[in-house]
């Protein structure tokens, strides 16, 4: 892939898949947790997006990149955790801050290769809905910088200069 956010994202499923094997869905964000819908993924899912990245230029067409990684998580309804609720499933209706926990320990300073910058957390908040659908959202900044637009350098082969048929003059 060539795309820095393709790369991102790839590298981000790819390692929450291998160290949460609790969640159970990660896809890109395409609005499948709207209120009101059933949602069409497998519980706990993550989604990804990538919002507010501003660029710039750095010179010489490289920019740097600066904006935001969301990790949207969704949680099926399973409890109620009122006061009056017995301890055990108290503790499964909760359990969400757990896998929620485990995603910003294997997220927070985390990087998705040489190329780019680490993930450090700067926000999280509760999607409120009608419906009992419990989403979290995690939103980490993220840098790198982008050559893809940088002229070449064109070089000219050593064989070319060196080459004994080249008359100098004195």
């Amino acid at each position: 892939m060539n795309s820095p956010f393709a790369n991102i994202f790839l590298a981000l499923q790819q390692h929450i898949q291998a160290q949460i094997p609790a969640i159970t869905y990660i896809d890109q964000d395409l609005g499948q947790l709207k209120p009101g819908i059933r949602p069409p993924v497998a519980w706990p899912c993550m989604l990804i997006d990538f919002e507010e990245f501003d660029f710039e230029n750095m010179g010489d067409n490289v920019q740097t990149a600066k904006g935001t990684v969301v990790l949207r998580l969704g949680f099926a309804p399973y409890s109620n955790t009122g006061s009056n609720t017995p301890s055990p499933y108290l503790e499964q209706a909760l359990g969400f801050y757990d896998i929620e926990w485990a995603v910003h320990r294997v997220s927070q300073g985390w990087s998705p290769g040489d190329d780019y910058g680490h993930l450090i957390r700067t926000s999280v908040t509760t999607q409120k809905r009608p419906d009992n659908y419990r989403v979290r959202e995690l939103r980490y900044s993220l840098a790198f910088q982008d050559y893809s637009t940088k002229p070449g350098i064109q070089y000219v082969p050593a064989s070319i200069i060196l080459s004994p048929q080249l008359q100098f003059p004195a």
